[in-house]
């Protein structure tokens, strides 16, 4: 079985056919968790990706919409592919409990506070000037992340400034994810994730998605330069912790070049380089669903 945790072929690629084929997903029989960008805090571009979700997601399809780890285990059983609904950039919701409640009823599995603008709740990693960005979680964020675990939806941290960061990490029980991000030590960019980070992350059982974007991984952006990231998390956080946030179609044109086609020859290199069958299983899809079944039920 093969996990990803992030893309955003739902807002970049709406009939599909960019880096994300439905057809090859069906034949797959995959998990893809589906993001639904919002820029500016958009609620109307959150709405017109969740009834894209869900006109092109359905059994009849091939495909199973998942909220619950027994709907993985009912499309394994009927041959289905795994497609979760996820939100990138929650500010449209101005962190009140009855929109983030919305967000459940529609089926929205994990969700992130902010993307590369500030909002209503958050700082995103980059400031105006390229540095750091150290502020943490403003109140409505810190109202919106306590809905989030209330209502169990996957906290993910992906684009949070260090500060709302470290503010969520500090003594979490809850999992966090970090859907779409890669290490810091690996190559300095505000966008990758601290040493600290990482551990805090696998402290409170969470995962890191490894995004697959070349200017994030470095070197020559291709299965070697995944391998160095999945190598440092594993050295920093333990073998629990690494998991894959492609990024598919969410990147500008070249910038990802393993693509889902070539997962297969990924996962023949990374054994090349030392990762056993067992610990393969983890980052491809076991470390995730380990999540999504603990926080989501």
């Amino acid at each position: 079985m093969r996990v990803d945790i992030h893309c955003d072929s739902l807002t970049a690629a709406p009939d599909f056919g960019g880096q994300l084929n439905l057809k090859n997903l069906r034949k797959e029989r995959a998990f893809q968790c589906f993001a639904a960008f919002t820029e500016d805090e958009n609620a109307a571009a959150y709405a017109a990706a969740v009834r894209l979700f869900k006109s092109v997601f359905t059994p009849e399809k091939g495909f199973m919409p998942v909220r619950r780890f027994a709907d993985v285990i009912y499309a394994q059983k009927k041959g289905l592919a795994c497609c979760a609904l996820t939100c990138e950039n929650i500010g449209f919701t101005g962190g009140k409990y009855e929109n983030i409640r919305r967000l459940k009823e529609d089926g929205v599995i994990m969700a992130s506070l902010v993307w590369n603008k500030e909002n209503s709740l958050a700082y995103p990693n980059v400031r105006a000037d390229g540095e750091m960005e150290r502020r943490g979680l403003k109140k409505e964020g810190a109202s919106a992340l306590n809905a989030l675990d209330e209502l169990k939806i996957i906290a993910d941290i992906s684009h949070l400034s260090d500060g709302g960061a470290a503010q969520i990490l500090r003594s979490r029980k809850i999992p966090v994810v970090a859907s779409h991000s890669d290490c810091r030590s690996v190559l300095k960019n505000a966008r990758n994730l601290t040493d600290l980070q990482l551990k805090r992350i696998a402290d409170c059982g969470g995962v890191v998605g490894v995004n697959f974007y070349g200017k994030f991984l470095g070197g020559d952006g291709g299965k070697a330069a995944v391998a160095a990231h999945l190598k440092h998390i594993l050295k920093v956080a333990g073998e629990d912790t690494p998991a894959f946030g492609s990024d598919w179609d969410g990147t500008p044109r070249g910038g990802v070049k393993i693509t889902p086609d070539d997962m297969p020859a990924l996962a023949e290199y990374l054994k090349s380089e030392g990762f056993s069958s067992a610990l393969l299983e983890k980052i491809f899809y076991k470390n995730f669903l380990r999540v999504f079944k603990e926080v989501c039920g």
